[in-house]
């Protein structure tokens, strides 16, 4: 993150400029035509990331939205409005109580001492070289676009998706725009849905309450309300068919470049030794999906599908894919609040009963009775490889 704006690829803009633009009725220009205070230098940006330690993830957010127009992404400052609210929420310089409840970000800022908060946002108007370039602009944009993925797919950076259109406008919608899509997929990798959030799902109650805060009831969160449906991480192939074969480009061309960006994306993110997806509203549909892309994350020993609706059937998915894939060293299997029963406890038994990398599978939550618990609990005393430590 910090070596893409410290290559001079990216230049993020201050969440509160972007605030002030918006209230004294400004417009957003394309990064040569902004002015410095505009942007986070980079010194100052490595600065304020360090001292935030592991909190760091809340200071980088990335905006992914449709163009409004080929000249100019947001001519009437549609985008602009939305962003600069959410922005104002993030910061708590709105809401109920002025800071009454602290978003992440802003506690991170109070606890380190750093005082008053701020974050960095790429957006891609103002963050990279936009035509004309002259002299290295143009491979500045590239690498850029490059980097632009690091921004949208961090576990710990934040991606708003700003899918929300002015009325009456023709063009394609955010879900059928492929460079939507892709920015869509990279940031449902291996980022926590609170940090994954479709401004277009916000509502008054919200806006008017509180960005996220555990004190308060989910409907006046934005984090709650906004954290949008994912898809388990398609492969490249999967991708490229998709953009080639559903999704719109104002450009043809940019069909390969998308593709190429994604599956470069892909080949660093398989290397994660832990996937996350808890509450994300999941079936068996999805269960299939993810069983296709497990066979890229060979250095995976974590994997948590809890709190979702697989049921028997979703969760014998998995299971039945971990059981007869040998290159799955799972160490840990978290099914729980799943509303899977004893047809359940059979596939998790199977899996507890080979898989001698398990140490630890969670199903609470669940309706296993005592018929399902005893199929898993015999299945891993009778076993002669298991090492399960920790049942739960």
């Amino acid at each position: 993150l910090l070596a893409s704006v410290e290559s001079g690829a990216i230049a993020p803009l201050r969440g509160r400029w972007v605030v002030e633009l918006e209230a004294r009725g400004g417009k957003l220009q394309r990064r040569q035509d902004l002015p410095p205070e505009a942007f986070w230098s980079a010194d100052e940006l490595r600065r304020v990331a360090l001292a935030l330690g592991d909190a760091f993830g809340v200071l980088f957010v990335a905006l992914s939205y449709r163009w409004l127009s080929r000249a100019h992404p947001d001519p009437d400052g549609f985008h602009l409005k939305i962003v600069a609210a959410v922005a104002g929420l993030y910061l708590n310089l709105a809401g109920r109580g002025g800071g009454e409840y602290p978003s992440a970000l802003t506690q991170a800022f109070t606890s380190h001492g750093l005082g008053e908060a701020d974050f960095a946002l790429f957006w891609d108007f103002a963050s990279l070289h936009q035509e004309p370039r002259v002299g290295e602009q143009s491979s500045l944009f590239k690498l850029g676009l490059q980097s632009s993925n690091v921004w949208y797919g961090h576990e710990r950076s934040v991606c708003w998706m700003q899918s929300e259109l002015p009325a009456g406008f023709g063009g394609v919608a955010y879900d059928a725009s492929g460079w939507c899509f892709v920015e869509a997929a990279i940031s449902a990798a291996v980022k926590p849905s609170v940090q994954r959030l479709d401004l277009g799902l916000r509502t008054d109650k919200a806006m008017g309450c509180a960005y996220g805060h555990k004190s308060i009831v989910p409907a006046a969160q934005l984090t709650h309300v906004c954290m949008r449906g994912r898809l388990p991480p398609p492969t490249p192939e999967k991708v490229e068919r998709l953009l080639r074969t559903e999704k719109t480009f104002t450009n043809s061309s940019d069909v390969a470049k998308v593709a190429a960006l994604y599956a470069a994306f892909f080949d660093e993110v398989v290397r994660a030794t832990e996937l996350h997806f808890r509450a994300v509203g999941w079936t068996v549909a999805e269960a299939a999906e993810l069983c296709e892309a497990l066979p890229r994350f060979r250095a995976l020993t974590s994997l948590d599908v809890s709190e979702n609706k697989l049921g028997d059937a979703g969760v014998s998915v998995i299971c039945q894919y971990v059981q007869s894939n040998k290159e799955i060293k799972l160490a840990s299997l978290n099914v729980s609040r799943n509303g899977i029963g004893p047809e359940g406890a059979k596939a998790v038994a199977a899996v507890a009963a080979v898989a001698a990398s398990l140490t630890k599978i969670l199903v609470s939550g669940n309706e296993l009775g005592d018929e399902g618990t005893t199929i898993l609990c015999d299945a891993l005393r009778e076993s002669t490889v298991s090492k399960v430590e920790e049942l739960d």
